[in-house]
């Protein structure tokens, strides 16, 4: 049971938290009016605001929130860049936490992460909005960005939750 209970409190931080990021971020600099907007005309963006954390890999979010802001004056992808970094790695220390050995914890992890990237390539195939950007892009590319930025981040994080687990190597 310690893996299922490591798997779902890991995929509802992980998911909430992308959500509470993404709408604060909407909310503060662009707007809500604008946020509605965007759901009514593309509603498969809401799986991107779900999991879209998932899809970037932590060096490009540690430039978000330390290097951008010390080269310009736009403040906007701090709000982006901290739920970025903060959802994978709070789910990956649930996941250790909640693990009953460090292997559940991890696998709780890699679960998570590899069902936000599933949840992404549906949300990519399905969105009608989006086959403009695939025509320019190809299908390939992003497949492969997505999967190298799976693997990054099921390390990257997967050391939280290794990290917090409960159980120790003797």
């Amino acid at each position: 049971m310690g893996f299922g209970k490591a798997f779902l409190l890991s995929l509802v931080a992980f998911v909430g938290l992308n959500f509470v990021f993404s709408i604060l971020n909407f909310v503060i600099f662009v707007g809500f009016d604008t946020l509605m907007t965007t759901i009514q005309s593309a509603p498969l963006m809401i799986i991107y605001y779900l999991f879209g954390s998932i899809a970037s890999v932590p060096s490009t979010n540690l430039g978000m929130v330390i290097v951008e802001p010390l080269l310009n004056s736009n403040m906007t992808p701090i709000i982006t860049g901290l739920g970025y970094l903060l959802a994978p790695i709070i789910a990956g220390v649930l996941a250790g936490r909640f693990g009953e050995s460090k292997l559940q914890g991890f696998l709780g992890w890699l679960l998570t992460a590899v069902v936000g990237t599933v949840a992404l390539l549906v949300g990519v195939l399905l969105s009608p909005a989006l086959e403009a950007a695939l025509g320019l892009i190809g299908f390939n590319v992003i497949i492969i960005y997505l999967l190298i930025s799976l693997v990054v981040n099921i390390i990257a994080y997967g050391f939280f939750a290794l990290l917090a687990s409960k159980t120790e190597y003797y």
